[in-house]
């Protein structure tokens, strides 16, 4: 077994960090991207013991399993009834995998310096107050690897990690063939969301389940899921632990078979669920039915439709949500989420298109008018050909924009908004005949001088001024500079002119 190149370069990053004499490092990659093999390489090659945290049992044994195998070593756990590290006889092993609300109640039976290397699976959780008080404990390097960074608490991570030694991005990972292409579909539904309050940067889970758990809005939920599932094995992520058992009674009704749905939750102990999810993976349960149980570390390739059945409000929760249906798997071409619109939220809510967290936000806000116009048409578009419609007609609209200012108002070439000067008017006396034939000769088109007060034209020739005492181009001057690509806010009369002129030149000759 060997790494893939972007693992490799996360291993070399977190290198070059510690040698750079930080003692704790933060890797950003995508779920679905081997973080798991990552910190097992790095257990493999460590020079002493190593530690690693996660704050769920099924995260634990994930990870007990995988290190374990890449490493072909015993992994020690401690976690409830096992110790694998507070043994009574002291004995220590190399790697060690801890719950972290296990391991934070056992502290005093584990020396500061038992560990080389700790490290923190999910991340993202660092700040809580269970993994600062073990962390501090620790005289280690630390590693931190997430998916998603930005936290709906906004608590910095920077607090705990002191450098972001590697970040690798879902639309590269994409790109690369590393996971599978994601295709969005917007479901417009009737649910109504303007009352509900927000309670720790989501929806009131009350208020959501209240509406959520009415029959008409059930049936808006499971019927396009079975429409638009075919054979794919789904996972729905509920609003409320009701709010998942009812969407599983009507799943199961509307199908017509008693456990072709199933639902759990994190009220469900460890031994209800694995027989679950062990019927899950072996495909004889077709839908997944989860309230908040599964955004993190749950590891099913074959998942090949999400569907966001509840409001999010956190870019990051949601990327949690989608990143358990982008794994690569056999037979399976891409991942399809499936978004719930309501009709009525007076918040912004996360959608598909916000994995994308290194897109411009305009672009992203085009990208989801792209979607929603093809959803209504019945077509499921993938992401990046969404981004790609979204891109494009975004440049078009500034190109057009922008050339139509230059072309009707020269002051906006040299930084003049002369449409910020009429908003922010308050009336008074309008622009005398002296002021407006003073910003006419400028280049200031008549219609628009008469909207200026006098106030806003005093405002606007003292700018004319200023350009002109330091030899700034004139507002004539740059839009002539505009038409050659050219940006003429800081670029002097003399340069200016030079450059019309060689450019008169070049046509002369050509």
């Amino acid at each position: 077994m060997s790494l893939r190149p972007y693992q490799q370069a996360a291993l070399d990053a977190v290198r070059d960090a510690y040698r750079a004499g930080h003692r704790s490092a933060l890797v950003v990659m995508p779920t679905g991207t081997g973080k798991t093999v990552l910190f097992a390489e790095i257990s493999r090659l460590a020079k002493g013991p190593v530690l690693v945290l996660a704050h769920r049992q099924e995260l634990v044994e994930q990870a007990r399993e995988k290190i374990s195998n890449w490493c072909d070593d015993v992994v020690a756990v401690e976690m409830a009834d096992q110790r694998g590290f507070t043994r009574p006889d002291g004995t220590r092993p190399k790697i060690a995998v801890a719950s972290i609300q296990t391991l934070s109640q056992r502290l005093r039976q584990v020396p500061r310096d038992a560990f080389k290397i700790v490290v923190v699976d999910e991340a993202h959780h660092a700040t809580s107050d269970s993994y600062r008080l073990v962390l501090d404990h620790f005289d280690a390097w630390l590693l931190g690897v997430t998916a998603t960074p930005d936290r709906s608490d906004r608590a910095p991570l920077g607090d705990v990690f002191a450098t972001v030694a590697f970040s690798y991005d879902v639309r590269q990972a994409i790109a690369d063939g590393w996971l599978c292409p994601i295709r969005s579909f917007l479901v417009q539904t009737r649910a109504d969301f303007s009352h509900a309050r927000k309670v720790a940067g989501e929806l009131a889970t009350r208020d959501v389940e209240d509406v959520l758990t009415r029959e008409l809005h059930l049936a808006e939920i499971v019927t396009p899921i079975l429409r638009e599932r075919g054979d794919r094995p789904a996972i729905v992520f509920a609003a409320s632990v009701a709010h998942a058992h009812a969407l599983c009674r009507v799943f199961n009704e509307q199908a017509g078979e008693p456990l072709f749905a199933a639902a759990l939750d994190g009220s469900s102990p460890y031994d209800v669920r694995a027989p679950v999810l062990d019927r899950f993976r072996r495909g004889e349960v077709k839908v997944l039915v989860n309230c908040s149980l599964f955004t993190e570390g749950f590891d099913v390739p074959q998942i090949a439709l999400v569907a966001i059945a509840r409001p999010v409000l956190s870019r990051s929760f949601y990327a949690q949500m989608v990143g358990r249906g982008t794994r690569l798997s056999e037979g399976k071409q891409d991942l399809l989420v499936l978004d719930f619109v309501p009709t009525h939220c007076r918040h912004s809510l996360a959608h598909a298109v916000d994995i994308f967290a290194s897109v411009d936000e305009e672009v992203r806000e085009e990208a989801r008018k792209v979607a929603k116009a093809a959803s209504e048409e019945g077509e499921a578009l993938a992401l990046e050909r969404v981004l790609e419609l979204a891109q494009q007609a975004q440049e078009a609209r500034e190109a057009t924009v922008s050339y139509q200012l230059r072309e009707r108002d020269p002051f906006q070439a040299v930084g003049i908004d002369v449409d910020f000067y009429v908003r922010r008017s308050r009336g008074g006396a309008r622009a005398t005949d002296k002021q407006r034939t003073y910003l006419e000769k400028a280049g200031l088109p008549k219609d628009r001088a008469e909207l200026l007060s006098s106030r806003q034209a005093e405002a606007i020739q003292e700018r004319l001024r200023e350009r002109k005492a330091v030899g700034l181009c004139s507002p004539k001057l740059a839009q002539k500079v505009c038409a050659l690509g050219v940006d003429p806010v800081e670029l002097h009369r003399d340069e200016a002119e030079q450059l019309l002129r060689e450019h008169r030149e070049q046509r002369r000759r050509g």
